[in-house]
This record gives C-alpha cells, structure tokens and sequence, in this order.
C-alpha cells in the first residue's frame, strides 16, 4: 500500500503542478535550516560535526517531539507549525525506544526525514535502520563531505515531504466540501464491483437520475476531478491517511 500510496501521490502533484520544478531552487541552505536532535544527552561529536557545517540545531527528548507532532490526528496543525527540516537521533536512544521510533518512521511520505548518529559505526546496524525508513546513518568517524551531502540531501527529502504533505491538506479540504449527499452518491459509485450508473443509484436512494447527475457532477468538481480514474486515487489517498470522508 505504501508504495501505491506513493504513486498516486506523484501522479496527483504532477497533474495539479503543471511543469515540474527544479525542488534544489526551493530547498533551504544548511545555515538556514534546523536540525532537531532527539537525544538531550547528545554526544558532543555530533554537536561538533552540525557546527562545523554551520547547521543550527536543538535538543529535545523523542517523546517531546512526539507530543509535538502527530501527524495523524492533527495534520492541519502541522501546515501552520514550524517543524525542523530534519532529526537526528542517537542509535542508544533509537535502540531503548523501538516503539516510539516505529511511530516517528510511520507516514515516511509526511514525517519529517531522519537521521541516525552512532559514536562508532556498525555496518549491521546501518542496514537494519535504512531498512525501516531511516534516511542515513552517521558515526564519529563520518567524513566531512559525507556529512555536508547527506544534510542537503536531508533538506531536499524535507522539501518533497512537505510539497506531499501541501497536496493531502489540499485533498483533504476539498473532501470536506462535499455534502453528505454527494458523499453519499460518490460512495456509492466506488463500493460495489458492479458499474453503478446514475439510474443505480438514483433507484437506490430514491431519487430522479437527473438529480444524482448534479450531485455527481457537483462533487467532482468540487474535487477538481473529471474522471472516475481520478476519484478512485483520490479515495485510496483518503482511506490510506484516515481523512473523514
């Protein structure tokens, strides 16, 4: 599903877009980002390497930012809150706190990107993390330019997640223009296997063809749609984020 999920989320960006845009123009510079590290013991290596690539920064525990944060229940609030452009978090934090790490990586398509720190490295480890959604894995002995590509690439990942995030509030917001009428209507024409037709529906709920015709055409253009094609990945993208429909 999350990989569907992701492909109608480009396919809907590139429609609504028009041209594509180059997202490096728009990406913030590292000096003018911010960088929240989940450990508020963090170790003074990784302070020194943010530093030393003029990367501002704050501590805060996992939970705190969890509180802060989510993204489920209050997506809207997240359009208007200032988020970090990216979290590091430490492998000893990552690794007493699996659960609450599983919650940040869930809707990798909306989080923010983030970025495990280990004083040393290990190759196992590394794996295992990029392997559940974490963007990159640093330790003490990273190397300068490493470090200065994975931050942009950090920022750039932050960039696309919002331009994401933008679209499902847009999707969200026109789904709760629609009346319950015309809900009504539009469920119905997605819930069955059979092709329901305006004449269907209008048997079902008792009224004249004529009116589920407005009620059709009213709700897919409220919905800036014009074929069923369209409805049908705008209800999966809905289903799939648990908007109210």
């Amino acid at each position: 599903m999350p990989d569907l999920l992701q492909h109608v989320l480009d396919n809907l960006y590139k429609k609504d877009s028009g041209a594509q845009t180059d997202l490096k123009q728009y990406t913030p510079h590292i000096s003018t980002s911010t960088i929240a590290i989940l450990d508020k013991s963090a170790p003074k290596s990784l302070l020194k390497q943010l530093t030393s690539h003029n990367a501002p920064h704050t501590t805060l525990s996992l939970d705190e930012h969890l509180k802060l944060s989510n993204v489920q229940e209050k997506l809207n609030e997240l359009a208007t809150r200032k988020e970090p452009n990216g979290l590091i978090i430490t492998q000893s934090v990552a690794e007493n706190n699996q659960l609450a790490l599983k919650s940040l990586l869930s809707h990798s398509h909306i989080n923010t990107p983030v970025i495990i720190y280990a004083k040393h490295p290990e190759i196992n480890k590394a794996i295992q993390y990029m392997r559940t959604g974490i963007l990159d894995y640093w330790s003490e002995s990273s190397e300068f330019n490493m470090i200065k590509s994975s931050l942009e690439n950090l920022l750039l990942t932050d960039r696309k997640r919002k331009l994401k995030r933008t679209l499902i509030l847009d999707i969200q917001q026109r789904i709760h223009t629609l009346t319950n009428r015309e809900k009504q209507v539009i469920g119905l024409l997605l819930s069955t296997k059979e092709e329901m037709t305006n004449k269907k529906i209008a048997g079902y709920l008792k009224l004249s063809p004529r009116t589920i015709e407005d009620y059709r055409a009213n709700a897919m253009e409220k919905l800036a749609i014009t074929t069923k094609h369209e409805l049908i990945l705008m209800w999966l993208v809905a289903h799939h984020l648990e908007i109210t429909i």
